[in-house]
């Protein structure tokens, strides 16, 4: 537990102290980060179907060859779960999942969805019905081929009435509680129907999701192991094979010469994943030249280029996100709307990226998954100004003049390595919070999958999470877990009616050329409310050692993508 009386000036001595002994570079980099994608003139439309068999846009990467060889050896700070099914799987799990399996639909660059494991995928007009369409020659990494059984058993596994209460997932909670049927509709076709819309479900079972909710699993292999067994030696249908995985320390992947998609096949023969929390441990592997890539932070930017390594940045990867859960108990301070904003408004967000951050590796725009770059953003979703008057005041109109009679509040965060720092935010945020609303803060570290769980379990109700979460363009999914489905682990939105018929009603347009408009008016009411908030969004660098010749990450995506431009010198 951290539990600081010291205001923030004495704070940030202190974290300068820290930083400087970690040979921190607070200036930006030599070369200027990818700019960010620019927003999509007409959003990727979750009804627009491409053409049968219909390839990437993007320019293809080099096509897999028997004599292509090599390894790549990258470093993560979390792996969460470590499991290998959609019911497992949280976000973290993508940074392995998009290796080892098939997605029914892919994703490029432009934030584009294009076929995968399906070529076609059309909305029937109601928007409740989706008829898709599977790719023939795919072939699971034993051998199997994988069939309308295998599509079927995936999507009653991901999405059936057992998932309701098996999946760890509130999205894919969410989205199988409002699952009404599926049937095979012919030897290589089947139809999800949903019991409201559901124009997000194209992109939720992609490759461009936050976690690994659209990947196929083969029935026969599973069946015979069970889930366990399976997650103990797991295969899949995509560009990775599984080849050792030592719990806490390694998943080594060789390359599946029998890929469907060459132009998405990696260049290089070997990657060897490792779990290495601490930075200062990936920083040094990546100088000594054991690793390649490594999740990075600005402020070992000096280390990483003396040692002979760059950075390559992800742009908008992930946002900072501030979670107030259970405030619709009337016996909670954040029951009132008033202490909610108060506590945002108490926030100097500003002083928080510069001096945790810098400009480069973060910025305070969009509201929590609506960032720039995604579907409903409109520049008035940016975060609330920096007001300490205005703050105290909605404390007096709450009844907490000075935080009297407030209690003490609980903030529970984590280490993230997508977000750098977030532990140190937030302390900084509690001594804020201290300073600017007299209240009384308790600050406690805890792991990743233990905050999960208290908080789908509702036993942080009343209390606030500071996190880290994946960015992405379209929010349907979690708008739908967080205000949609009130009886939900993931639910914040007070178990309002008013709340739950927003939400639903920008769910509910289908129309491509609607729903930016319908997310955005949305959004707007939700973020008044203030059961959620965030400091912002981070572009993550990734420190890349000069074995790498090149490499292309995708912006509005978490993790590391598109390893099929990796291209080795």
């Amino acid at each position: 537990m951290l539990h600081s009386k010291l205001g923030v000036t004495l704070l940030l001595v202190s974290m300068a102290a820290l930083l400087m002994s970690f040979a921190v570079a607070c200036g930006g980099p030599a070369e200027d980060p990818a700019p960010a994608a620019a927003q999509p003139t007409a959003a990727p439309a979750a009804t627009a179907v491409p053409a049968a068999g219909a390839q990437p846009t993007e320019a293809p990467a080099a096509a897999m060859t028997e004599e292509t060889g090599g390894k790549v050896t990258l470093m993560n700070a979390v792996w969460a779960t470590e499991l290998f099914t959609p019911r497992d799987g949280v976000g973290e799990t993508a940074t392995y999942g998009r290796q080892m399996h098939a997605f029914w639909i892919n994703g490029n660059a432009n934030l584009e969805m294009v076929p995968g494991v399906l070529t076609d995928w059309t909305v029937s007009e109601d928007g409740l019905s989706w008829d898709l369409t599977l790719r023939d020659g795919i072939t699971f990494h034993n051998g199997d081929p994988l069939t309308i059984d295998d599509a079927m058993f995936t999507m009653e596994f991901t999405f059936g009435p057992e998932a309701v209460t098996e999946s760890i997932s509130p999205s894919v909670q969410a989205e199988a509680a409002e699952t009404a049927s599926i049937e095979a509709t012919g030897p290589n076709t089947l139809r999800v129907t949903h019991t409201t819309p559901k124009a997000f479900f194209p992109f939720f079972i992609s490759d461009l999701s936050f976690g690994i909710a659209g990947i196929l699993l083969p029935k026969t292999y599973f069946e015979s192991l069970g889930q366990s067994g399976y997650n103990d030696a797991p295969i899949g249908a995509g560009p990775f094979r599984l080849e050792d995985h030592v719990i806490s320390e390694q998943i080594l992947l060789e390359r599946y010469e029998d890929y469907f998609d060459p132009e998405r096949g990696p260049s290089f023969q070997t990657l060897d994943m490792r779990l290495v929390p601490e930075v200062a441990t990936r920083v040094a592997a990546l100088r000594a030249g054991d690793a390649d890539v490594i999740e990075a932070n600005l402020s070992v930017k000096d280390q990483v280029e003396d040692g002979g390594a760059r950075f390559i940045w992800a742009q908008e990867s992930s946002y900072m996100w501030i979670l107030l859960p259970g405030c619709w108990e009337v016996e909670f301070p954040c029951n009132k709307k008033e202490v909610r904003q108060a506590l945002d408004y108490a926030i100097d967000k500003d002083l928080i990226i510069n001096s945790l951050y810098g400009p480069e590796a973060a910025v305070s725009r969009g509201w929590n998954w609506a960032t720039p770059n995604a579907l409903g953003y409109s520049e008035d979703l940016d975060p609330f100004p920096y007001d300490p008057e205005k703050a105290q005041q909605l404390m007096v109109d709450a009844g907490y003049p000075n935080g009297e009679g407030f209690g003490t509040l609980e903030v529970h965060t984590w280490k993230a390595g997508d977000v750098p720092f977030l532990p140190e935010q937030a302390q900084l945020i509690a001594d804020m919070w201290r300073k600017n609303l007299g209240i009384d803060v308790d600050v406690i570290v805890g792991e990743a999958a233990t905050v999960r769980e208290r908080w789908f379990d509702r036993q942080l109700d009343g209390k606030v999470i500071i996190r880290a979460n994946e960015t992405r363009w379209d929010g349907g999914s979690i708008t739908n877990a967080i205000y949609g489905d009130p009886e939900g682990g993931g639910h914040l939105g007070g178990r309002r009616d008013d709340l739950i018929a927003v939400a639903k009603e920008a769910l509910s347009v289908v129309d491509p050329t609607l729903r930016q408009d319908a997310f955005n008016k949305a959004y707007k009411i939700l973020r008044e409310e203030h059961y959620e908030f965030g400091t912002g969004y981070v572009n993550l660098p990734w420190g890349v050692g000069p074995r790498i010749a090149s490499w292309d990450p995708w912006p509005v995506v978490a993790y590391q993508t598109a390893i099929w431009t990796m291209k080795l010198n």
